[in-house]
């Protein structure tokens, strides 16, 4: 990134990340609205014209990033040209607000980098939280990650790195639409069917065939509903995902209780389960 030269008189310019929400109109708190609503530019990454337009509503002075992607074109390079555009207007002395889709922070590449060189400048810079996709899921489908534990991964990293499943946890295998596809240069899923197979295969290695799993996409407008296509395990390979299609893969319950580490604390299991689970007379 080529920084300009000659700001000493320059007042110092700041950086706020900040989520819209998935339903950008009733998802975004008070404290994102005025952030975007103050800044002297705002930056847009968000994935449909309707968030788009609350936010250019808010603050005029909104430019949208995506003419950056293009087909064929690695997200990796598009995702650097998009901090080096945020962080040159920092540069300037502009009072500079991001605002992604979601949460900024959550499979969100340029807003993490976007920080990160600005507070190597010793300028300021903070990220706000935003209602993720997983926040969505979480209501959708009435699941409690402290119930049974939850692991979450990226498809294509689960199938390429040596993950350790725990099927008594609820796992969560985000972006499945892209399972599998390596070089960052795809925008569609039609690829996937060779993804979803290998997925198929690495969980069945710890599941019954038979076992229900949910393909779920967040509703991204205020009126619409979400997606929840419930498949089994067998059917998986020959699911049709999107690009924010995630899977769901439910606990096959709680393990037992390791006796030795109730022991060393003077409880037994039963006395474990009378105390969280009490009988009411």
């Amino acid at each position: 990134m080529t920084l300009i030269q000659g700001q000493e008189h320059t007042p110092k310019g700041s950086l706020v990340v900040v989520g819209t929400g998935i339903s950008v109109a009733g998802q975004m708190t008070i404290a994102t609205k005025s952030h975007i609503e103050n800044a002297d530019i705002v930056y847009m990454g968000i994935m449909n014209k309707v968030g788009e337009h609350v936010v250019t509503n808010i603050n005029p002075n909104s430019v949208s990033l995506d003419d950056l992607y293009q087909e064929g074109k690695s997200r990796a390079v598009t995702y650097d040209q998009m901090a080096d555009r945020i962080v040159q207007s920092v540069v300037e002395g502009k009072k500079v607000c991001v605002a992604f889709y979601g949460h900024p922070g959550v499979f969100v590449t340029p807003s993490h980098e976007a920080i990160r060189r600005v507070r190597e400048l010793g300028l300021d810079a903070q990220m706000l939280p935003g209602v993720s996709a997983e926040d969505c899921l979480i209501a959708d489908l009435g699941i409690d990650p402290s119930r049974f534990g939850c692991q979450s991964y990226e498809a294509t990293q689960f199938l390429f790195r040596d993950y350790r499943i725990d099927p008594h946890m609820t796992q969560i295998i985000w972006q499945i639409g892209l399972a599998g596809e390596a070089t960052l240069s795809v925008l569609d899923a039609n690829h996937s069917e060779s993804g979803l197979a290998m997925l198929a295969d690495i969980l069945a290695e710890h599941y019954p065939e038979d076992h229900e799993l949910i393909i779920y996409e967040a509703a991204t407008l205020p009126l619409c509903e979400p997606k929840i296509q419930k498949v089994l395990l067998r059917e998986l390979q020959f699911a049709k995902p999107t690009l924010i299609s995630t899977l769901v893969v439910p606990s096959l319950g709680m393990p037992a209780y390791r006796q030795d580490r109730l022991a060393k604390l003077g409880l037994t299991e039963q006395q474990v389960i009378d105390f969280r689970s009490p009988k009411v007379n």
